[in-house]
């Protein structure tokens, strides 16, 4: 009887571990129009639909989608579609990954710091992997590949391997058919302080006058020196103009 008892434990056991693997994947609000499609047929979406691994995800125009993946939360903006790839769950980790194949979705990753999270948005150019944060990730055959960070920090990589870390108001930008990213500093010139020309020399002001916004951009760095850090002295004097 032992020997008939043993193998049923086991495959009671990888039953119950193979179950609690998989994370839950619940529609939780649908404005407008959208559908998923698990198998060969699309189906109208509403809250509440559980969704498989692997279930496709179409929404319309002015139509939005909030999809819960375990902790996270993924909200899929309108004539967008996307494929949940993976989505495991276990006491020790967290992996997700989502195929955006064009329009945008935005993504708040829960941050656990016993737990390890991988939650990644991939395009046809590139993949952005985020942990405990918040960004939206777009993609359009025109414009490729975008991510905006909301919250904490995100690494965006292309598909040659050439990544960055983006957080603040910096943004990942891959074009389809561009051998590397665009400069994480691209369109930033708005955000950063101008000096009084009291605290720059004649010929940083002369260079300045010379070659404008190019002469305070970054240029894009070789694959020798990326991600690479250097320490900058800076002085700064802030001054208030009078009352």
């Amino acid at each position: 009887m032992k020997q008939h008892h043993v193998p049923l434990l086991i495959l009671a056991s990888l039953f119950l571990f193979s179950a609690s693997a998989f994370g839950e994947i619940r529609v939780v609000s649908v404005k407008g129009t959208a559908s998923y499609k698990t198998g060969g047929q699309w189906v109208p979406m509403q809250a509440g639909n559980a969704l498989a691994v692997g279930s496709k995800v179409s929404t319309g125009v002015k139509s939005t989608a909030v999809i819960r993946i375990n902790k996270h939360t993924l909200t899929v903006h309108p004539l967008s579609i996307v494929k949940i790839s993976d989505s495991v769950e276990t006491d020790r980790s967290s992996t997700t990954r989502i195929g955006l194949r064009r329009g945008s979705v935005r993504a708040k990753v829960d941050e656990n710091a016993r737990i390890k999270t991988v939650f990644r948005v991939s395009t046809p150019v590139a993949t952005s992997s985020v942990r405990g944060c918040e960004l939206t990730v777009g993609y359009g055959p025109t414009m490729g590949h975008y991510t905006i960070q909301h919250a904490g920090a995100t690494e965006g990589t292309g598909m040659n391997g050439m990544s960055n870390i983006i957080f603040g108001k910096l943004q990942f930008r891959q074009k389809r058919g561009s051998g590397t990213p665009e400069n994480p500093m691209t369109g930033m010139n708005r955000f950063l302080t101008r000096t009084h020309p009291k605290f720059i020399t004649r010929d940083e002001e002369r260079a300045f006058r010379l070659f404008g916004d190019d002469f305070t951009t970054y240029q894009p760095v070789t694959r020798g020196s990326l991600n690479r850090s250097f320490m900058v002295p800076v002085k700064m004097y802030l001054v208030w103009p009078r009352q």
